[in-house]
């Protein structure tokens, strides 16, 4: 475990050395706070239903701008193969790198707290859904981070990384909109799978307050799941 917080460390440091990790956090809180406001005072109701709704695509889009560097970085620099030879196992270089994407992940849902505050300020202010929302973003982001993650972890290059996690995580939350499988497979058992496989049919429930485990499990399972292919993605290149 000492290992694993000595990376940790490590991954933050650098992380948050580089522009990337601000540039992040600002895009990110200053784009859902406008877009939700925007449309807040047209509303004239107190109710962050439509700022959770905006989670899915901006972790969709946002996160890939993260992750496109975990691997790619190490290869460029030459700190892949010193990482991949040290007394460290492949699954706690993964899990360090996970973890220091989760803390990015968590400030970000952190400083949008001003949003419920603000919104709380003109109306009374429901917090079952907005806990419920927080958690619910939070779990999306951390399965959307493992899934980036895997899918970064074939490349070496950023630019292909980026566009490759980002294309499949857009899809996975497309595909859990019901035009979506009205458009494609209406009514068959190929829609029932789409919405289990899809991130964003387990989010919504989430986002209204209702929390169910198996939506919990959903994510939980999918940061386990991918965090393990992950490894074995970088253990075939320790191997080779």
């Amino acid at each position: 475990m000492g290992k694993v917080v000595a990376l940790t460390g490590k991954e933050l440091k650098q992380m948050f050395l580089s522009p990337i990790a601000y540039v992040f956090l600002m895009a990110f809180v200053v784009v859902c706070t406008f877009i939700f406001f925007r449309a807040f005072f047209l509303q004239n109701q107190a109710s962050l239903s439509t700022f959770f709704s905006l989670m899915p695509y901006a972790f969709s889009v946002f996160i890939p701008g993260v992750v496109m560097r975990m691997w790619a970085e190490e290869r460029r620099q030459g700190t892949l193969e010193f990482l991949l030879t040290s007394p460290a196992e492949t699954w706690q270089v993964v899990v360090a790198k996970f973890l220091a994407g989760a803390a990015l992940v968590t400030a970000c849902m952190l400083l949008t707290l001003i949003v419920p505050y603000t919104v709380g300020k003109y109306g009374p202010l429901d917090t079952g859904p907005v806990w419920g929302g927080y958690i619910g973003s939070v779990l999306f982001g951390l399965s959307c981070l493992a899934i980036g993650m895997f899918c970064s972890a074939f490349t070496e290059d950023q630019i292909v990384s980026f566009l490759v996690s980002l294309f499949v995580l857009v899809a996975l939350v497309l595909i859990g909109h019901q035009y979506v499988q009205t458009l494609f497979a209406p009514g068959s058992q190929i829609a029932s799978v789409l919405r289990v496989i899809s991130p964003y049919t387990h989010f919504e429930s989430i986002g209204r307050g209702m929390i169910d485990i198996r939506d919990i499990y959903y994510f939980c399972s999918a940061i386990v799941v991918f965090l393990y292919l992950n490894t074995v993605v970088i253990d075939l290149r320790r191997w080779r």
